[in-house]
């Protein structure tokens, strides 16, 4: 008992995850096939320990590279701010070089397919514009779902229902409208903080859908807008459609997450970390807050109606129900659970956004919802700063020396404060 008491189980929780990962894993089959032939209260439970497996597991992994890279890689790192940068544009380069082969070989992840890993995509895309807003300026918005549905309708409306204008020039009409309307939205946000102004963003992301129902002339009402068959792309890309917008989303997802890591680490950058941590200093320093903040609205909403756009090309239709509030409910989640505060971690956020309520209903197709709700208690018990802030923390435990064991208490000193009290006062008589 004294050992697992000793034991450091707040930073080493992965590698003891990657053990019970294992062993999950090693027995799912056998459990799968003992839940399949008895019927008993919470043989059910059983399923559970492949998916947990399969998630402790990749924890565990990633958890256990990032431990050795500190320790091999760190030293160099620390040397110039040089060295720091290239290792970063390699880890950036590595990643990228992942994505652009995917779909060669996708299929060795469960429940992955090229039409969701291209969904996910384009989640990046509304993520990555939270975190610069939420993340990075410290304004809460709840409804990007809402700049999400109008690149969608903007496509639908300008290019095959009103309009007939080209479908890829509607791809760029729709990010020009929805960053003036973000801007136009954030000019309340001068005078609401916190709570009031996620309330005032949901708000907005609620009324778009009725409006939509209500202007079906130009919306299609209920039904919405189909584009099935009535995009064209150009014959090299004919028959291979799929890949075509896979590598779409993909290049725009890069230049996105590339333009917030360079604002980010400008003159820009800082003086919205000044607006987020003080909006008061960072005025008397000169930054022009009002205008900062409403233009960080208008980049947020021109990444998520591009995203929309995108996605109703893919999906080649838009209507109300699949623009409901729980849209911005999710890609919000998904940013807290990447790392609300890292380019990065959109990547993540945005493969959580999009796998999550698979693997949810997957493991229970009538609590769906009661399961993610699970998933997401414990990433944020297991991983405050969502997962970017995991991997840091890692890497810096790392750096600073992996102690797997508290150091044993010593009783000497303890016997001899207790004996020392115990004696009698040099000052004292019988």
């Amino acid at each position: 008992m004294e050992m697992v008491r000793r034991i450091e189980w707040r930073r080493n929780w992965f590698i003891i995850g990657l053990v019970v990962g294992v062993l999950l894993y090693a027995f799912s089959g056998p459990l799968d096939e003992v839940n399949a032939r008895t019927d008993a209260p919470g043989s059910g439970l059983l399923s559970l320990a492949g998916p947990i497996g399969v998630g402790l597991l990749f924890f565990g992994v990633v958890g256990i590279l990032t431990l050795v890279a500190a320790r091999v890689l760190g030293p160099i790192a620390a040397k110039s701010a040089t060295n720091r940068r290239l290792m970063q544009g390699l880890g950036a380069a590595i990643l990228l070089l992942a994505f652009v082969f995917l779909p060669w070989y996708y299929d060795i992840f469960p429940y992955a397919t090229l039409y969701k890993l291209t969904i996910a995509l384009q989640w990046v895309m509304v993520i990555i514009g939270i975190n610069l807003l939420t993340g990075y300026t410290g304004q809460i918005s709840l409804g990007q779902g809402a700049f999400f549905a109008i690149g969608g309708y903007t496509l639908g409306i300008a290019s095959f229902h009103e309009w007939s204008l080209p479908w890829a020039i509607s791809l760029l009409i729709a990010p020009v409208i929805t960053g003036i309307l973000g801007f136009l939205v954030g000019i309340p946000s001068l005078r609401l903080k916190g709570p009031y102004l996620a309330l005032a963003t949901l708000a907005f992301a609620v009324i778009v859908m009725p409006i939509a129902k209500r202007f079906e002339e130009f919306t299609g009402g209920v039904q919405g807008i189909a584009m099935f068959g009535k995009i064209k792309l150009w014959d090299v890309f004919a028959d291979h459609s799929d890949y075509f917008w896979y590598y779409l989303s993909l290049a725009a997802a890069v230049l996105m997450l590339v333009f917030v890591w360079n604002i980010m680490h400008g003159r820009i950058g800082r003086a919205l970390i000044a607006i987020r941590d003080n909006e008061i200093a960072a005025s008397a320093m000169g930054v022009n807050v009002a205008l900062y903040k409403t233009t960080v609205f208008g980049i947020a909403a021109a990444f998520a109606g591009f995203a929309g756009a995108v996605n109703a090309a893919v999906i080649q239709f838009a209507s109300p129900d699949q623009y409901s509030t729980l849209v911005s409910i999710r890609v919000f989640v998904g940013a807290v659970i990447g790392g609300v505060a890292s380019v990065p971690g959109a990547v993540f956020g945005g493969l959580f956004t999009q796998f999550i309520p698979d693997i949810a209903a997957d493991v229970s197709k009538a609590a769906a919802d009661a399961v993610q709700a699970v998933i997401l208690i414990v990433f944020m018990y297991a991983m405050r700063g969502g997962f970017a802030g995991f991997v840091v923390q890692t890497w810096h435990y790392g750096r600073r020396g992996v102690q797997l064991l508290r150091p044993a208490a010593s009783r000497e000193p303890a016997t001899e404060a207790s004996a020392a009290a115990s004696a009698p006062s040099p000052s004292g008589s019988e």
